[in-house]
């Protein structure tokens, strides 16, 4: 199969010194021409060429070093580099490879927990729905200042004149001066302030209260489909990270399936299910369909619902709580098989 990735990422080029390997050569070239010149010039005084040459090479045996040692630590760590970047790359691919099998997956394999906690006949009694909200502000206006400064200055000054033994008049003299002041200003910042705030209609999140065969009650809730999604989202940028981010090739294939997962993944029916427990809560008690429900408890007769089923309807998914679990596995795999040292990635 082909690759899905190619060129040298982020976290490989980090990695060249190829600074290090031009002013190597350039010392190297120095170091040469420099010996060839002064073997030239020595070549009179030596008995032949050659031993004016290795004369030469005595006088810049340090720049020779020099250039040899810095040659040699950009070829080494443009190895490393190269070589991390296969190794990037081949575990890009895999994980790319996993990822595709893993959005062929049917959606209820990660709604389904058989670990989940269950009730059933279960009779809405109460039923909420809260809608996703955001606000968007801004804060403007304008701030003026004015200053102003009051100081005072105080001088002194000395002097005496005397006649000296050869008749000479001399003066000496002294001044010193003193300046304090005080500094006052007044700003005034007038500013407003405007919002607006706006419910997302179809991003509704539910809670209900159901009545247990007539002697106990049970608290559901769920999470808005628009809130799940974005769970969804940071949960695979977190596996991104884990494998080097946006510095790798790994980390960008893997943030790449952010909008795919979530699409075939994410929660179609949290609408769904509460218009339909908002349409049972509206007929008599007696009249009201029995609903089985499925989920993870999170107090004492309270759960946050990944599955709710009304009377013999098919299952409405809410949550996809074997995402997390379903996500590892996919991706362990090749995790295994590439050994990309993560930490050189970070």
């Amino acid at each position: 199969m082909a690759s899905v990735v190619t060129g040298m990422s982020a976290a490989a080029r980090a990695k060249r010194k190829v600074g290090f390997i031009i002013w190597g050569a350039v010392i190297l070239a120095v170091w040469l021409l420099c010996s060839l010149a002064f073997a030239a010039f020595m070549e009179q005084a030596a008995p032949n060429f050659i031993s004016a040459f290795v004369m030469g090479q005595m006088f810049g045996w340090i720049f020779f070093l020099l250039g040899v040692i810095l040659l040699l630590i950009g070829i080494i760590c443009e190895i490393r580099a190269r070589s991390f970047n296969r190794r990037d790359i081949a575990q890009a691919n895999a994980l790319h490879d996993r990822l595709v099998a893993f959005s062929q997956t049917p959606r209820a394999a990660v709604y389904g927990d058989p670990g989940n906690a269950q009730i059933a006949n279960a009779r809405v009694i109460e039923i909420e729905r809260h809608f996703d909200q955001q606000t968007e502000g801004a804060i403007t206006g304008a701030l003026e200042t004015s200053m102003r400064m009051f100081s005072t200055s105080f001088g002194t000054s000395s002097a005496s004149t005397y006649t000296g033994s050869d008749n000479r008049l001399d003066t000496y003299g002294s001044q010193s001066s003193v300046t304090s002041g005080t500094l006052n200003g007044t700003t005034i910042a007038n500013l407003r302030m405007s919002k607006t705030t706006r419910a997302n209609l179809m991003g509704d999140a539910l809670f209900a209260v159901f009545e247990i065969d007539g002697n106990d009650t049970f608290r559901v809730v769920s999470m808005s489909a628009p809130g799940v999604r974005d769970w969804m989202s940071e949960l695979i940028m977190a596996v991104a990270n884990h494998f080097g981010g946006t510095s790798t090739h790994s980390g960008n294939v893997v943030a790449a399936w952010v909008p795919n997962l979530t699409g075939h993944f994410g929660p179609q029916d949290v609408s769904y299910a509460t218009d339909r427990l908002k349409a049972l809560a509206a007929r008599p008690l007696e009249e009201r369909e029995p609903v089985a429900i499925t989920g993870t408890m999170i107090g004492r007769n309270a759960m946050i619902a990944t599955q709710m089923s009304i009377s013999s309807a098919a299952p409405l998914e809410l949550l996809p709580v074997v995402f997390p679990r379903a996500l590892g596995v996919a991706l362990g795999a090749p995790e295994q098989r590439a050994e990309l040292p993560h930490a050189a990635m970070a």
